[in-house]
């Protein structure tokens, strides 16, 4: 078992799950499927908006809202009180009641804490230096009234924008300081039942002591994730890019009746691949003489094909424990094999390499002519 606050470390793989490269399209889409609109907006209306929980600073990017200095967030004020002009803001606003903030979380929290939280004392002004330790009260009415006033430009993504162009649109937009992740982008276009569904399992305490990975960047959330893409779609039907496999297992995840055993299956796969490879689960050092690192092709293969297995095959494949292992060892030296789990990872190749090899190799341990 993973010691408390010791996380795994992963080994990376070149892969396409878990980053994103700003600008790139996942699949071409007609241009006229686009639907933004432009409006502007007075500062004391996004404010409305805010107090009336009409958007969303809660974003299911598991992003902090306060992560500026505060030396940074007071001259975000400082602009506004000059009447500088600051970028667009981007909101998904596919439900009219809740705005989701694809872009400009860091600034409208800035606006929440100095003027509705007003919890920020302004400081290292560089212009208005007469304001510097004063907070949003104890501002003149000139200035109070200004920061009403003031414009802010926002584009919002419509309702029936097809979900393949709002990928898009985050992956380009997010212009902050963290660009997100592919599973950040997902779990805030999926939200619900789905979302719910795959955090209840990386946060369970049956996932966390096999693979007590960070999820700062929803990386366990992503882990678990495959580990149901696979299963719900069988590795012969893989298309690649894998960021888009991926993106289709969320949304069928959303209508699957198979919710439950999916858990039971997973908590069972891990249980057995802990008891076969101990320390090493779902690592390379089980041949190679390194720390333990977390593979993610190698944790996708083992628990959705241990998962498939019966009682008695599973019996049977920890009675031949050691040969198992020996056998696995071979093909990791194998070149193909060990390409298939470390580079180029999210081709139909590798993807096919990876799972006939192990599934050959369960079917002679497990299942014996």
């Amino acid at each position: 078992m993973t010691e408390e606050n010791e996380f795994t470390e992963i080994e990376e793989n070149n892969d396409d799950s878990d980053g994103i490269i700003p600008g790139e399209i996942e699949i071409p889409y007609n241009p006229t499927e686009i639907d933004i609109v432009s409006e502007q907006n007075s500062l004391a209306t996004i404010l409305d908006l805010i107090e009336d929980q009409a958007i969303d600073l809660n974003t299911a990017f598991q992003r902090n809202g306060n992560l500026w200095h505060k030396q940074t967030m007071s001259r975000l004020i400082e602009s506004i009180l000059l009447r500088l002009p600051l970028p667009a803001f981007y909101f998904d606003a596919t439900d009219p009641d809740k705005w989701l903030i694809v872009d400009g979380l860091q600034r409208i929290s800035t606006f929440k804490a100095f003027i509705l939280d007003q919890t920020l004392i302004l400081r290292n002004l560089q212009i208005l230096t007469d304001l510097n330790g004063k907070s949003y009260e104890q501002l003149d009415k000139f200035f109070k009234r200004r920061m009403a006033r003031y414009q802010l430009t926002t584009h919002l993504i419509k309702p029936g924008t097809p979900k393949k162009v709002k990928y898009d649109i985050f992956s380009r937009i997010n212009t902050g300081g963290l660009v997100l992740t592919r599973q950040e982008i997902r779990h805030a276009l999926n939200q619900g039942k789905t979302t719910d569904y795959l955090k209840a399992l990386s946060e369970n305490k049956k996932f966390k002591s096999k693979v007590n990975i960070n999820d700062k960047r929803m990386q366990a959330q992503e882990l678990v994730l495959r580990y149901l893409a696979f299963s719900m779609i069988h590795y012969t039907e893989y298309k690649p890019p894998f960021s888009s496999f991926l993106d289709t297992a969320i949304e069928k995840l959303h209508h699957s009746q198979e919710l439950e055993q999916l858990e039971l299956t997973l908590w069972r796969a891990l249980d057995i691949c802990q008891e076969l490879f101990g320390k090493h689960i779902f690592s390379q050092s089980v041949a190679i003489r390194k720390l333990p690192k977390l593979n993610r092709p190698l944790f996708e293969i083992w628990t959705v094909l241990i998962g498939k297995l019966t009682k008695t095959e599973i019996e049977q494949l920890l009675t031949t424990k050691q040969d198992l292992i020996k056998d696995f060892k071979s093909s990791l030296r194998n070149k193909a094999f060990s390409q298939s789990i470390s580079a180029s990872t999210a081709t139909k190749t590798a993807v096919h390499i990876r799972f006939k090899t192990i599934e050959d190799l369960i079917n002679k341990h497990a299942r014996p002519l």
